[in-house]
């Protein structure tokens, strides 16, 4: 194991790379390091021992900090107020502060449930019950599916003129998310099983997909959209209750260690069936909630690599890690439950005082010119790891994910990119499918 002080050191670099580059629209931890790791290579970098550290330290640090992004550059026009997502409703009324606010909460609790969780419950628990309902993730694959389907019930049926126009209206939006998941899981088919992309991108081949599906498509937005850059309050206040604080973190900490735990089950996945699990009511609870689910998703996923008795790989900054150095000790699950910590603290730290500033200054750079750089910088990462392959890929994936935007469904149903072709592969039809698109 390292020596405390380098292992110190490079945490506090993780924390530090995490947190600078976590509160820019479309930006996502997972990418950022893939990047870092083809340019540089580990062993040139930093000590291979250190990279599960510095990792550590960079998923926390986005876990807190990519609140920013969602709360403060995820806006639309106020008209459109009433269909928003809660973190956009707050921020159009000026109190995107509150949002960050009540986030921090949940992640606050989150990494207490997890370190908790970390020191006296997962080494005896998971594994027994890893072990007995893993043979099953295929049925609980296709009763999450199905459940993210019929939870969103027909909608806008009152509207049209017509008995035929008022039924297109009920459904419109959840045909769309069913050919959204299928479309997107088409592409993730051919990504996952052709060579469409070159070998040597063994471990990005689905980096281009996903910055489509949930990064560019955003920034796209963002520009078309040319959202108003309203005033926000900087007061440290939240509204809430006691009850709602509690209800929501179970609620969080519950869809959160899902998501861990079970290969494919995205934190959103998680947090929708673990929501309707402990009927979650209100904007604030929502938003601490996720939280609560996205430290536990994201961090408690990585440091499940750590657990010397289970040692799950979970996560593409795991097999990112794990395909250079797995940790093999003991004293080396302790330390990293240690930078979990510390790394939270500063984290909790930076997200707090960048809100601020944000919501003080929100007016003066507007999102729309951070959005064109971002957008060049998405294609300029997805270039270097993947190829001009992987810029056609970008371009589709970032077309099926503004088709979710216009069909007003959840976006969420892009990870069928993910999860069709695992159930297809789970199920042994990858042949089938192959000779039915034409690829074999």
């Amino acid at each position: 194991m390292l020596p405390l002080s380098d292992l110190l050191i490079w945490s506090l670099a993780g924390v530090l790379f995490g947190a600078l580059i976590s509160w820019i629209p479309g930006f996502h931890i997972f990418n950022i390091m893939a990047l870092l790791v083809a340019v540089f290579g580990v062993g040139e970098l930093m000590p291979v021992k250190a990279f599960p550290f510095f990792a550590i330290g960079a998923i926390v640090a986005y876990a807190y900090v990519s609140a920013i992004s969602s709360v403060y550059f995820s806006v639309a026009d106020e008209s459109a107020v009433f269909l928003l997502f809660p973190t956009q409703r707050y921020l159009l009324l000026g109190r995107g502060h509150e949002a960050v606010l009540l986030y921090l909460i949940g992640a606050v609790a989150g990494t207490l449930f997890l370190v908790l969780g970390l020191l006296f419950i997962f080494p005896k628990v998971l594994p027994p019950i890893y072990q007995a309902t893993s043979p099953y993730i295929t049925y609980f694959l296709v009763a999450i599916v199905v459940f993210m389907f019929m939870s969103e019930w027909p909608k806008e049926g009152d509207r049209g003129r017509t008995p035929g126009e008022r039924l297109w209206l009920a459904w419109r939006q959840i045909l769309g998310g069913i050919f959204v998941f299928f479309l997107s899981g088409i592409l993730g088919f051919i990504v996952m099983n052709t060579n469409l992309l070159p070998t040597t991108s063994a471990y990005t081949r689905l980096t281009p997909m996903f910055i489509g599906f949930f990064g560019m498509s955003w920034v796209i937005l963002n520009i078309l959209s040319n959202p108003p850059m309203l005033e926000q309050k900087t007061d440290d206040r939240v509204e809430s209750s006691l009850y709602n604080t509690l209800k929501a973190s179970f609620g969080g900490a519950l869809g959160g260690t899902i998501a861990a735990v079970y290969p494919i089950i995205t934190g959103g996945m998680g947090a929708l069936v673990a929501g309707h699990m402990t009927s979650q009511r209100g904007d604030d609870a929502f938003i601490i909630s996720q939280g609560v689910n996205r430290v536990i998703y994201y961090v408690g996923a990585f440091t499940l690599l750590f657990l010397p008795n289970l040692r799950l790989t979970r996560g593409a900054a795991a097999w990112l890690v794990s395909s250079i150095y797995t940790p093999k000790s003991y004293s080396e699950y302790l330390a990293a439950v240690g930078v979990v910590l510390l790394s939270a603290g500063i984290s909790f730290l930076f997200t707090y005082y960048l809100s601020r500033f944000i919501a003080r200054s929100f007016n003066v750079v507007h999102i729309k010119k951070l959005s064109y750089v971002v957008a060049v910088t998405l294609v300029v990462i997805s270039y270097l790891l993947t190829g001009p392959m992987g810029l056609a890929v970008l371009f589709v994936s970032t077309a099926i994910g503004m088709m979710a935007a216009a069909f007003n469904t959840r976006r969420s149903y892009c990870l069928g990119g993910l999860i069709l072709p695992v159930l297809i592969s789970m199920t042994g039809h990858t042949g089938y499918f192959m000779s039915l698109l034409g690829l074999g």
